[in-house]
């Protein structure tokens, strides 16, 4: 495998020369002195790692790595600075999800320990990125439907910016894994976009059949019904792979990629309160299907 690509961001050429000796026997490492000349080097090449300074002329460390949050989510981000109040890292946690503090002045072993962490954070990332099945996130589905707009996306990811701290400090802390808290905070993200009447309940259930990959001739039913969506909450949802489709009888049927186990679905039914039916894309479901059908023709 190829060297990974880290770039550091230092205004003093002293700094940055010394810390590029230190990491260019692992890494291919690109240095730049202002934030332009940063974010230009980050549009050119895949960047695994970003350390900035914090103290720099124009635009800071902060409002450096905040620009490549959104365009580059995957690129691991690390503080460097002289400054060690903790009210900037808090700032800088909250604003841009620092992954990393690298004080200054610096020793080259904790410098290679904190970029190692952070490369394995990236890979880590790397691999849970639905890349095989071309997935987009919930949100990203919305986006391309037009149930939101973007405007409205950029506001309510202000106001969740202050909960990031907490979950950073628990995966610091190997409480939650980063996967565990990327769907925490796009499960915080969708309930205050509904919250704030921005989408409908029914159509996020809509969005994440798609995402799930759910059989087309599913799909027109998952908005059909507006008080479906209700029944079933979001991290529900989310924790099993399940879309609420309808109900018969006194069961909640709801559609899935793939079969589930007897051991799954009780476990659902269980933490659901009701009983569930199981309509899939695979044909080894056919019990479900056959069971749906049947309290359907009764009811």
């Amino acid at each position: 495998m190829s060297p990974y690509n880290i770039l550091v961001v230092d205004d003093e050429v002293t700094n940055l020369n010394a810390l590029k000796r230190v990491l260019r026997r692992e890494y291919n490492v690109f240095t730049a002195t202002n934030g332009e000349d940063a974010l230009s080097i980050m549009e050119q090449n895949d960047i695994a790692l970003i350390i900035a300074d914090y103290r720099m002329p124009g635009m800071n460390g902060i409002e450096l790595l905040e620009k490549t949050l959104r365009k580059y989510p995957d690129t691991v981000r690390m503080i460097l600075s002289a400054y060690t109040d903790k009210e900037l890292l808090m700032d800088a946690i909250n604003t841009v999800h620092v992954n990393g503090y690298l004080a200054k002045p610096w020793e080259p072993e904790e410098v290679k320990s904190n970029v190692k962490k952070g490369i394995e954070r990236y890979e880590a990332s790397l691999a849970q990125r639905p890349q095989e099945t071309g997935k987009k996130t919930i949100v990203d589905i919305m986006l391309e439907h037009g149930m939101i707009s973007r405007s409205q996306l950029d506001m309510v990811m202000k106001l969740q910016g202050s909960g990031r701290k907490l979950g950073e400090a628990l995966i610091a802390l190997g409480v939650i894994s980063p996967d565990e808290f990327d769907k925490a905070v796009e499960l915080q993200l969708i309930e205050m976009l509904v919250d704030l009447g921005y989408a409908d309940p029914q159509d996020i259930f809509h969005c994440y059949a798609l995402q799930l990959g759910i059989a087309y001739m599913l799909r027109p039913q998952i908005s059909s019904k507006p008080d479906i969506a209700k029944l079933l909450p979001l991290e529900l949802a989310y924790k099993y792979a399940i879309v609420p489709i309808d109900t018969a009888d006194e069961a909640l049927i709801v559609a899935a990629p793939e079969p589930l186990s007897d051991t799954l679905k009780y476990e659902i039914e269980k933490e659901l309160g009701r009983r569930i039916i199981v309509l899939c894309d695979s044909d080894g479901d056919v019990k479900a299907s056959q069971e749906y059908h049947n309290v359907a023709y009764m009811s």
